[in-house]
């Protein structure tokens, strides 16, 4: 009996060391291969590679048009028939066909249409129209405001006429810019009452610069429109 019970000890001894020795490879080996590769704590990266920069602007920043080029492509004329889907006549760039030899020219502010079947002047693809192709690289808050040059000059006029001062920083400014908050605070004004009543404008603010005059948004201190001298 008390052979038979040393022999089971030392039968569980033995086993407990292999696989005490067996824990211990396994341990070698797993040291060597990484359980959670790429794994960075401090930036939070959990998959490996190559760490890209992210771009310092836009790849279309470039392709921006000026004040002045938005509001040439937003006032040129375009056609509101549908197009029959020609695109043999030349264009214009504008979506609408060239005019030639006594073609009928009664609807003067209305081209004849020229693009993909059943698009007007306004859903032409920009490749099928330059006027739609300035646009489309327009960012939304610097589509120019649907005003007429005597309105304009009206909102000009009346703003440089008002004793208020250009505010620190004011010339960088341009569609889409957001005003800082001293900005908004110094510089925002509600245009003058004699051109409040002009349509579009009505809600809108200025901040006055060297030679030009922003409209803004007051809500969300962005620059809507620009009105050069």
């Amino acid at each position: 009996m008390k052979n038979r019970y040393s022999l089971w000890l030392g039968t569980a001894l033995a086993a407990v060391l292999a696989v005490s020795s067996m824990g211990t490879i396994h341990a070698e080996d797993g040291a060597a291969i990484p359980t959670n590769p790429g794994f960075v704590p401090n930036s939070g990266q959990i998959n490996p590679g190559i760490t890209l920069q992210a771009p310092s602007q836009s790849r279309d920043f470039a392709k921006i048009p000026t004040p002045d080029e938005a509001r040439a492509a937003l006032m040129t004329p375009v056609s509101k028939q549908p197009s029959t889907g020609d695109a043999s006549a030349a264009t214009t760039g504008t979506g609408a066909q060239e005019r030639q030899g006594t073609q009928n020219t009664s609807a003067a502010n209305d081209p004849p249409p020229s693009g993909p079947i059943g698009s007007v002047g306004e859903t032409i693809p920009a490749k099928f129209s330059k006027r739609n192709d300035v646009l489309d690289h327009v960012p939304i808050m610097a589509i120019p405001l649907p005003l007429t040059d005597e309105q304009r000059k009206q909102i000009y006029d009346a703003v440089m006429a008002d004793k208020s001062q250009p505010v620190a920083g004011a010339e960088a400014l341009k569609p889409a810019s957001e005003l800082s908050p001293d900005q908004a605070l110094n510089g925002m004004h509600p245009l003058p009452e004699s051109v409040r009543g002009i349509d579009g404008v009505t809600r809108l603010y200025y901040v006055k610069a060297k030679g030009k005059v922003l409209l803004v948004e007051p809500a969300i201190r962005t620059v809507v429109g620009q009105i050069n001298s």
